[in-house]
């Protein structure tokens, strides 16, 4: 049995474009393999604030010194998350578009599980190393335009670079994509993404359900 960890950050449930085709993607390896869903909502967790007493616990840890009771119970919010993390076989995460970015809810859960010596190490002689085991993550966006390679608005995208970026580099994520661009040119191009993003579903559960897909 295979860990899946889902990570959703659009509020909108079963309206959203990225929820949608994670859930296809979800239920597509399902067909085909034995996983179990650990499903984090990020509009209903509640994730530890990155706040002093957070920042102090972590540096308190990383040089030795006594936890208050404050810090003890703000970094133990922090590690399940991570905890969860790095439980999962696969991660997949629904990351729509909002003004070029990503979700605020999501920057807050990445910078909850992105800490060093727990996920990942830098050196100013190899710069980033995940400490995380090697797992593969299927990441899904959308965007009202294309700012995917070759659109010619590259320049426009923090959000499939910068995902892209942290998912490799920090947490060790062998990444497949699927980008549901132009979700807001009409019906006619939404429908033109989901065809081609079923065809990428279907390449991604085969890969994933097939033996050479255990990293």
């Amino acid at each position: 049995m295979k860990n899946i960890l889902f990570v959703e950050s659009s509020p909108r449930k079963e309206k959203s474009i990225t929820s949608d085709v994670c859930q296809k993607v979800i239920r597509n390896l399902q067909i085909g393999g034995d996983y179990i869903v650990d499903h984090v909502d990020l509009w209903d967790v509640e994730l530890p604030p990155m706040n002093g007493d957070t920042l102090d616990a972590k540096y308190a840890i990383f040089s030795g010194q006594e936890l208050t009771a404050q810090q003890q119970a703000s970094w133990f919010a922090l590690t399940e998350h991570i905890d969860r993390f790095a439980a999962a076989d696969l991660v997949i995460i629904a990351a729509p578009t909002w003004i070029w970015g990503i979700p605020y809810v999501l920057k807050h859960y990445i910078d909850v599980v992105t800490q060093p010596q727990l996920t990942f190490n830098w050196t100013p002689e190899d710069g980033f190393t995940s400490l995380l085991k090697p797992r593969n993550a299927v990441l899904v966006t959308s965007s009202g335009g294309d700012y995917t390679l070759g659109s010619g608005n590259e320049d426009e995208d923090f959000v499939i670079k910068y995902l892209k970026l942290w998912l490799k580099t920090c947490m060790g994520c062998e990444l497949k994509m699927i980008n549901m661009t132009l979700s807001a040119a009409g019906e006619e191009e939404l429908q033109k993404s989901y065809v081609q993003a079923d065809e990428k579903i279907d390449e991604i559960c085969n890969l994933m359900n097939s033996v050479e897909a255990l990293i």
